[in-house]
């Protein structure tokens, strides 16, 4: 299904800019089941994303119900299904664990002896796996290109160390995905794969020349632009050659620069968790919620503390409400997430009981 702009220009007039506001948040929260925190985020901030975590997930029955639970309250206080992702590689970053199946990180998938049979495989069971418990977008594949060696920070979880065949995994990986109705999101933009420093702990710097970023770096994520991923995350890395001041998740030249303008890219774009220490020690919340939105961000990820979330939130909504961001990028935003949802999100609640159990008692 297309997405109908008009019918959206007219959806998004009838609503308020507090519901609208809260469609460009992403957000985590801790327990299993609904609770306060989650009624609170959907209730009074209206917000338009859930990530999941493994402190999340206890078994698949469990998780579909959450995921149910999620939907209903979403249409109840906004009528806007939600956005409900996971970071899903295989390898060490995981959230689902058995039942659901279990699989190698996509270094190892991409060294096997066929690596396209192991990553469609890989994805079309992961596609089926999301979507019946009810999760409709997945943070995978990683276009990282490894350049440190198997001591490398992204190792595992890179394609490799030839940016041609990261690309032509990377690019297979989301095809199958998108092919199945989840949606894929290539990350972290501009690349990550020559950096020594883990962005969990703080801001690393990456000193590349353009030309060299542009060889390396640069060549995955400009063949999944060309086959139409739904959705890119952006580093919380600096790279001076591009931006001397801010990291890419907070840098204009970057974002609405070199991905949008250069790259000609008009999907979605994403931060990484907003409260990872390369953000985290230098920005407060509201700063760099700001800085990423007026950057070119449409989706701004708040992974962990509530109060975060809130604050965050409203900081925004003011901000609008004020003026000092501009109408059009705001719009813009709005558009590409309530596109996302129209053509994603038709079917959008966990399969049945029946069909959960069935399919995981064929697998055994």
């Amino acid at each position: 299904m297309n997405p109908d702009t008009k019918t959206m220009e007219r959806f998004i007039r009838k609503k308020s800019l507090e519901e609208l506001v809260g469609q460009l948040f992403m957000v985590g929260f801790e327990g299993t089941r609904f609770n306060s925190d989650l009624s609170y985020f959907l209730k009074k901030l209206h917000i338009g994303g859930i990530i999941l975590f493994k402190r999340n997930v206890e078994d698949p029955f469990q998780l579909a119900e959450l995921n149910r639970e999620l939907q209903e309250k979403a249409l109840e206080y906004s009528s806007i299904p939600l956005l409900i992702a996971i970071d899903q590689e295989g390898g060490s970053v995981a959230r689902l664990g058995p039942p659901f199946t279990q699989f190698e990180s996509q270094a190892v998938m991409a060294s096997s002896e066929d690596p396209e049979v192991k990553i469609r495989h890989f994805a079309q069971t992961q596609a089926r796996e999301l979507k019946l418990v009810g999760i409709n977008m997945n943070l995978c594949p990683v276009l990282d290109v490894n350049s440190r060696g198997p001591e490398g920070l992204m190792a595992s979880r890179a394609y490799g160390s030839d940016p041609w065949q990261v690309a032509r995994l990377g690019t297979l990986c989301i095809q199958e995905f998108q092919q199945a109705g989840i949606i894929a999101c290539a990350k972290h933009f501009p690349g990550i794969g020559d950096t020594d420093l883990d962005s969990h702990q703080d801001l690393p710097i990456q000193l590349k020349e353009k030309t060299e970023m542009e060889r390396v770096e640069l060549i995955p994520f400009k063949e999944a632009i060309r086959i139409s991923t739904e959705a890119v995350m952006i580093s919380h890395v600096r790279y001076p050659a591009y931006d001397r001041q801010y990291p890419a998740s907070l840098s204009g030249s970057i974002i609405s620069g070199l991905l949008r303008k250069t790259l000609g890219y008009d999907g979605l774009v994403m931060t990484d968790d907003l409260e990872m220490g390369a953000i985290g020690r230098h920005y407060e919340i509201e700063e760099a919620l700001f800085l990423a939105f007026t950057a070119g961000v449409d989706c701004l990820l708040i992974c962990h503390t509530p109060e975060k979330i809130e604050k965050g939130y409203f900081y925004l909504l003011n901000k609008v409400k004020k003026g000092a961001v501009p109408e059009e990028l705001f719009k813009k935003s709005l558009m590409r997430i309530l596109a996302l949802k129209q053509k994603y999100l038709q079917s959008f609640f966990p399969a049945s009981e029946k069909q959960i159990k069935d399919y995981f008692l064929m697998r055994k």
